[in-house]
Order: structure tokens, then C-alpha cells, then sequence
């Protein structure tokens, strides 16, 4: 097989892998499924995937690739975030993330529920996330001379329950939310960003 033909079939595979996790769970997810919706033999998955885990080992993999190039993108110009709406630039551009990826991290936060997870991609991609954030924000009192929040314990708290964790609802919910309620996506982007400013980015002023 090329190797052209080789890196489109794995992404093929990796793309209906994707999918049917995040539609019955990894768990219960068949391999025969896989290769029948891929359109491929099952013996070729095992070729390039030594199991079902590495399919998911991978997919967690490029989830977590594709975070670290957004957030180093999307740093390059610290937003203003206690100006009106200087921070929404940056929230666009989380919603977009996690909406993208919103199957697979509805997998990822499933498979972070398993009592015999003991390092779940959910905490490695908070990790990520904390990081920017605390970055920003140092740079926003540095800006102001301030001295910055010494509580660290209270600062990741902040930022992986009230920051992170809305973004991973807004991805596993948002589709269920605006059939419930009838609002449209940017609706729905609107008033999630109205409430996050008056919760988490309000806890954030200087």
C-alpha cells in the first residue's frame, strides 16, 4: 500500500473509530463495527492498531496535540480580560475547540469516570488549560502592578471546576441543549458567555 493511501486509511479508521465510541462507548464499541463502517478488513485495523486500546490511545493522543497547538496559537496576544468583551476572542476560540472535538472528549470524559483510570486524558487536558489560563492572568497583574494570587491550590481549583469544566458541558451537552430549548448555536454561545463572565471571569479581576 502507498503511503499516501496508508495515512488516508488510517485516518479513515481513526475517524470512524471516533464515532462509534462516542455513539455506544469504548466499551461498547466492536472492532467488526469499525472495519465494516470504514469500509476496510478487520485484520488491516490490528495492522496499523495493536488493539481497540491503542485506537483509543491515539485518538486521545491527537485530542491532546491538537490542545497544545490551539493554546500556543491562541497565545500569542494575551487578551484584556477585564475589558468588556477583550476576552472573548479567546473564548471563541475554546468553543470552537471543544466543539470540533466535542465526540471524543464525551469519550474522554467517560472513560475519566472509571474507578481504574488513574491518569485520565480529562486531568492532562485540564492540565493544559490551567496552564494558559494562569499564564493570562499572570500577565494581567503584572500589567496592572499587582502582585499575583499566592493561593495556588485555590487558583487551580478555580480554573479547572468553574473554567475548564464549562467548556467540557458546553461540548457534551450543546447539541441535546438546543434541541431541549430551541436556540441556535450562536444563541447559545451568546448566553454561555454572558454567564461565564459574571462567574469565572468575575472571580478573576484584579
Amino acid at each position: 500500500m502507498k503511503k499516501r493511501d496508508a495515512i488516508e486509511t488510517k485516518a479513515k479508521i481513526l475517524s470512524v473509530a471516533e464515532e462509534i465510541f462516542s455513539k455506544v462507548g469504548f466499551d461498547g464499541a466492536r472492532v467488526d463495527d469499525i472495519a465494516a463502517e470504514a469500509g476496510v478488513n478487520k485484520a488491516l485495523i490490528y495492522y496499523y492498531f495493536k488493539s481497540k486500546n491503542e485506537l483509543l490511545k491515539t485518538l486521545f493522543t491527537r485530542l491532546m496535540e491538537d490542545a497544545k497547538r490551539m493554546l500556543v496559537n491562541s497565545l500569542q496576544s494575551l487578551p484584556d480580560v477585564d475589558g468588556e468583551n477583550g476576552y472573548r476572542v479567546l473564548f471563541d476560540t475554546y468553543i470552537r475547540f471543544v466543539t470540533h472535538k466535542r465526540k471524543i472528549i464525551k469519550v474522554a470524559v467517560a472513560e475519566s469516570l472509571k474507578e481504574e483510570t488513574p491518569m485520565s486524558v480529562v486531568m492532562e487536558l485540564g492540565g493544559l488549560f490551567i496552564n494558559a489560563e494562569i499564564e493570562i492572568l499572570r500577565k494581567e497583574y503584572e500589567k496592572k502592578g499587582l502582585h499575583f494570587p499566592g493561593n495556588q491550590q485555590e487558583l487551580l481549583v478555580m480554573e479547572f471546576f468553574t473554567g475548564l469544566s464549562p467548556f467540557l458541558s458546553y461540548a457534551m451537552y450543546k447539541d441535546q441543549w438546543e434541541a431541549q430549548y430551541g436556540v441556535n448555536e450562536e444563541a447559545l454561545r451568546n448566553y454561555f458567555y454572558s454567564a461565564f463572565r459574571k462567574t469565572h471571569l468575575t472571580a478573576h479581576l484584579p
